[in-house]
């Protein structure tokens, strides 16, 4: 099964190069070298702002700080786009249920859009994203695939569900504790989106169960 597509990562070649040997390591996943990637990043440049600018420790901490939630925001909600997006090609293609695969589609188109965007975001920043699921999401794509008809169903809108519940709180935090930016911004644009696709998958749980 292919875990990724090229389209999805519009990075720096140094942040790439770093991504592939990270994942050879066989040590860390993909999401985690992205985010210890980013951080060192964001220390250099601070260091180089401190040297450059007069403001006060705090400040810099402060601001520091911020461009690490957002950088970690951006890696795992792109992440867990990406597994949107499998598991729901997936069951674009197994779904028994008419209304599943309706849904399945309709959140392949969403959060490839969503992924988009972030791409766009992160490189404008020099972030680096994951190219890969995690270990807990390739795991569970696979037992899903496993699965047919009714029991497929089940298991899939119940993944969604969670998946999106999950996400709603994320978006609303980092609207909410973000400092104003691009970042910031995506979340509290996208976040709309997301209570939509909440709202759909959990008439279409509602039916099914």
């Amino acid at each position: 099964m292919k875990i990724f597509s090229k389209k999805y990562l519009t990075l720096p070649g140094t942040a790439l190069l770093l991504l592939s040997m990270g994942c050879h390591s066989g040590q860390k996943d993909s999401s985690a070298i992205a985010d210890s990637t980013n951080k060192a990043q964001i220390a250099t440049t601070d260091s180089v702002n401190k040297a450059q600018i007069s403001s006060s420790d705090s400040s810099l901490k402060a601001s520091k700080s911020l461009k690490e939630d957002a950088s970690k925001f951006l890696v795992k909600n792109y992440e867990s786009g990406i597994y949107e997006i499998q598991l729901s090609e997936l069951a674009a293609t197994n779904a028994l249920d008419p209304d599943v695969k309706n849904l399945a589609i309709n959140l392949v188109a969403g959060h490839k859009a969503i992924n988009s965007r972030i791409s766009t975001i992160a490189a404008s920043a020099n972030f680096l994203l994951p190219a890969a699921l995690n270990a807990d999401h390739q795991k569970s794509l696979q037992d899903l695939g496993k699965l047919s008809g009714a029991d497929f169903d089940k298991k899939y809108i119940n993944t969604i569900v969670t998946g999106h519940e999950n996400a709603v709180s994320d978006y609303k935090d980092a609207y909410k504790n973000l400092s104003q930016g691009d970042t910031k911004t995506f979340a509290g644009e996208t976040l709309p989106k997301i209570e939509d696709h909440l709202a759909m998958a959990k008439k279409v749980k509602d039916r099914i169960k």
